[in-house]
């Protein structure tokens, strides 16, 4: 099997998550998306209504927030006395360079030191590292709230 010009051995490779999208004829956007054994829904906007799910870019971006706060939270729970709540905000930027701007909110202020260690645990997150080769991710961390 050849996939992006990279070959594939099914027998040596390890398969680390997968999922399936079903689009039937009778739909045309409502797609069920479904891993392991949960299954969601995908939709996009259409004639001013909302959809009936996250578009898959927005399954993209929750992806992103959501393992960069379990990432971040596997350092502080190891680590760090205390940072609080972890909250991350993704947007999608479009443009000549499209990115994605990623804002790490805690409820507690770290030291210094751990923070920069954390700037460099976001970037190396596992969604983080997929998702580089289609952007550049610019993060930053907002102001304790």
């Amino acid at each position: 099997m050849i996939s992006e010009g990279a070959v594939v051995r099914q027998d040596q490779d390890h398969v680390a998550a997968q999922a399936r999208a079903f689009l039937p004829d009778t739909a045309r956007r409502r797609t069920e998306i479904t891993t392991r054994d949960y299954t969601f829904a995908s939709d996009e906007p259409h004639l001013g209504k909302p959809g009936e799910g996250p578009t898959p870019t927005e399954y993209l971006l929750m992806a992103l927030a959501s393992c960069t706060a379990q990432t971040l939270r596997q350092y502080i729970d190891y680590k760090v006395d205390y940072a609080g709540d972890v909250t991350v905000e993704i947007k999608h930027h479009e443009g000549a360079e499209p990115y994605l701007e990623r804002t790490i909110i805690l409820s507690a202020e770290p030291d210094p030191d751990d923070l920069a260690v954390m700037h460099e645990i976001a970037e190396k997150s596992p969604v983080t590292l997929l998702v580089r080769f289609a952007f550049s991710v610019r993060t930053t961390f907002a102001p304790t709230r």
